[in-house]
């Protein structure tokens, strides 16, 4: 009588072929986070630029000219326009310079209202944003809303809080309506 069995090498054959598949497939299945995160800064920012290219169609077809207030059209009704028509924030009304100066909370303002991504929390950029329960970290390069090198920056940093490290940054030009995803380490 033939015994039926598998025999020692055999056995040992197949250990080794499925360590070698785990150890193929393991980082595959660790870097899932990090790929799901890199998913979400990416939609975020698609998101932003639709919202974006809306505000302005809308502002276009109202045939309005230079700054609107509550431009009615788009959203809650709530966001105000540059001078050439692209998102500024609420209530932006501030003298002389109405529709030509940008603020940090001009931008936070932008994130709520273009996007009504309430599930995100978020919180201007300074050394006790970091660390917490915080996913979006915004705030401005510079006030003059009207040059094309003027940004609002919002770091996705919910894949790594720590302050220091490189996160997805969309930034938003207001002069020109550009919208762009990169990464970018904030101090």
């Amino acid at each position: 009588m033939k015994n039926k069995g598998f025999t020692l090498i055999e056995l040992v054959v197949v250990i080794v072929l499925l360590g070698i598949l785990s150890a193929t497939a393991l980082p595959k299945f660790i870097n899932i986070s990090q790929d799901a995160h890199d998913s979400v800064a990416k939609s975020l920012s698609g998101s932003f630029k639709s919202a974006v290219s809306l505000y302005h169609s809308c502002w276009l077809a109202s045939g309005e000219q230079g700054v609107v207030y509550n431009l009615a059209c788009f959203g809650q009704g709530d966001i105000d326009s540059t001078t050439l028509g692209y998102p500024l924030g609420e209530d932006t009304i501030v003298g002389a310079g109405a529709g030509t100066v940008l603020t940090g909370g001009y931008c936070g303002e932008l994130w709520l209202g273009l996007l009504d991504a309430n599930d995100f929390q978020l919180a201007e950029h300074a050394d006790s944003s970091f660390g917490g329960d915080n996913d979006i970290i915004y705030w401005y390069s510079s006030a003059d809303a009207t040059l094309p090198t003027t940004y609002c920056y919002y770091n996705y940093i919910a894949d790594n809080t720590a302050k220091g490290q490189e996160n997805w940054q969309i930034r938003y030009f207001p002069a020109t309506g550009q919208v762009t995803l990169g990464r970018a380490t904030l101090g």
